[in-house]
């Protein structure tokens, strides 16, 4: 399975090398819409049986209809944001200990993820939905985000400098638009002009350079408390991500794990994030 998915990306990239060079424009809405759509990982069963007892409001993002989830009923509000190809699934080990430490436990499905609608997601798409759903909850007290769901965390602190949230958790996040560049350069074979092209495409689209969109960037106009986790030996994204991040995030608090991967889930850990944000 691995070797024929290679085989496939292989065959992508040399597409758009050759669209790069007979149909640039194409090439451009192409190579921008693949970096924007996130590989299926459809809700199974036992997934929609536990999340459809806690749906909530639906929300209308630039299009989308955004699910919303709500358990427990604690004095305090946190909302969980998920990664890439991901969905609220994934906060299950999360969510019965935090509604136990009295909080009112909130979370939504990205744009063309889980139960949410739409076909494209990126960084701008993420922050403007958090930034819909936390208008209608501007007593939000803490937000954990995970990958992607951390680096939108992350642009949404900056870009509301009056938000009242105490907390910020950011588990596993990527630092850098351009990671997902790299990723795909290495991963399809694109060749300098294709992802020249699809760089301008993606300035064309969302009004700024890939290198405009830096956690470390985002992190110097944030005043929210944070306690930024990575792994040393995470393979989907870097730690120095983290470790950079921390240096100029003021207030933060960086932790390094050992043997939990991109997924970052241990109860030891659990317990280290209710203590911090308590």
């Amino acid at each position: 399975m691995a070797s024929i998915k290679k085989i496939s990306a292989r065959f992508t990239g040399l597409y758009f090398n050759l669209l790069a060079f007979v149909l640039p424009e194409k090439l451009k809405k192409d190579g921008f819409n693949l970096f924007c759509t996130p590989f299926s990982k459809g809700l199974k069963p036992h997934h929609q049986a536990f999340l459809m007892p806690a749906f909530g409001e639906i929300l209308e993002v630039d299009g989308n209809k955004i699910q919303t989830y709500r358990w427990g009923t604690g004095s305090k509000k946190v909302l969980l944001v998920h990664g890439w190809a991901s969905h609220s699934f994934r906060w299950k080990s999360y969510i019965k200990t935090l509604v136990e430490h009295d909080f009112t436990v909130l979370a939504l499905d990205a744009p063309a993820h889980g139960n949410s609608t739409g076909k494209i997601m990126n960084l701008v798409i993420y922050e403007r939905t958090l930034s819909a759903f936390l208008e209608k909850h501007p007593d939000l007290h803490t937000i954990i985000g995970h990958s992607i769901g951390g680096f939108a965390t992350t642009y949404y602190l900056s870009r509301n400098p009056e938000a009242t949230i105490q907390n910020a958790v950011i588990l596993a996040a990527p630092g850098k638009v351009e990671e997902f560049f790299a990723f795909y350069v290495q991963f399809l074979g694109l060749s300098n002009k294709a992802i020249r092209l699809i760089a301008e495409q993606f300035e064309k689209e969302l009004h700024q350079k890939p290198s405009y969109f830096s956690a470390i960037n985002f992190a110097q106009h944030i005043k929210t408390k944070a306690l930024i986790v990575h792994y040393r030996g995470d393979k989907s994204t870097n730690y120095l991500d983290s470790e950079n991040l921390s240096q100029v995030w003021k207030g933060s608090t960086l932790k390094l794990t050992k043997g939990l991967g991109h997924e970052l889930k241990s109860e030891e850990l659990l317990q280290e994030i209710i203590s911090f944000i308590q």
